[in-house]
């Protein structure tokens, strides 16, 4: 399972980070979690045609992570090469009727031409997606948030925030998880509600006990070296700052 972080920044532009979007490859198959401004040209830079992305994932519907999808849709419709192949959407219990707002807000040109879009709900349980077992658990940000846990055949694990603050759920879809990718969003003494700071995000990976500890989704008061130092104050382990085009392989 290759992971790639498509975008590691937030609602504020920047030259240097993409909105919310992350990448999972397993064989063949490609998995797109959330879907900010930035994702389409991200996955050019990483050579993968759009066409080809298989599901998308959604944490919750906030602009940043879900941008990206109308560019998409529409594109899709593209003559003379329009998009074929089925695709899946997964989000919470809820994202289907905004999904359907959205697409009915631009008539039918977010609509398929050659192909059906799936909507799949899935709330606080475990899937199985051809050989990915993916485990969603409501987390504390908005109603509509999930976070995941990815685990391929061979038991390679990934947990996904989205965004949100320090929760139990969050530890228990990181438990001893090869790699947590967990939101990082203001400094400690800047900490807001629904976001996690430094020593927060350091917490909730001890307690985890998680391998790997990538943070992302930085807003423009953090100081990376800073972020790195307070969230090291709670956890020991290998510590990223994601960047754009950044890769795991588990």
């Amino acid at each position: 399972m290759k992971i790639t972080i498509l975008g590691s920044g937030t609602a504020v532009p920047s030259l240097h980070r993409n909105s919310s979007g992350l990448l999972v490859q397993d064989g063949d198959v490609n998995t797109l979690f959330d879907m900010g401004y930035g994702t389409l040209k991200a996955l050019l830079n990483q050579g993968i045609d759009y066409h080809r992305i298989d599901r998308i994932f959604f944490t919750h519907n906030h602009p940043d992570h879900i941008c990206d999808l109308i560019p998409f849709l529409f594109g899709s419709r593209y003559y003379p090469d329009p998009r074929r192949a089925d695709l899946e959407i997964v989000a919470a219990p809820g994202f289907h009727e905004f999904l359907d707002q959205l697409l009915n807000s631009f008539g039918k040109w977010l609509r398929p031409t050659e192909y059906a879009i799936t909507f799949s709900e899935q709330d606080e349980e475990e899937r199985v997606y051809e050989n990915l077992k993916v485990l969603s658990k409501k987390v504390e940000h908005i109603p509509l948030s999930r976070g995941y846990r990815v685990t391929d055949a061979r038991g390679a694990s990934v947990a996904i925030s989205g965004d949100t603050d320090y929760c139990e759920a969050m530890v228990e879809l990181g438990k001893d998880a090869d790699l947590m990718i967990l939101e990082c969003a203001f400094p400690d003494d800047m900490k807001v509600k629904g976001h996690l700071s430094p020593q927060w995000a350091g917490r909730l990976a001890r307690e985890a006990n998680c391998r790997k500890l990538c943070l992302t989704h930085f807003y423009p008061p953090c100081d990376l070296d800073e972020i790195r130092k307070a969230c090291a104050q709670e956890y020991s382990g290998e510590i990223f700052l994601a960047e754009d085009g950044m890769q795991f392989e588990l």
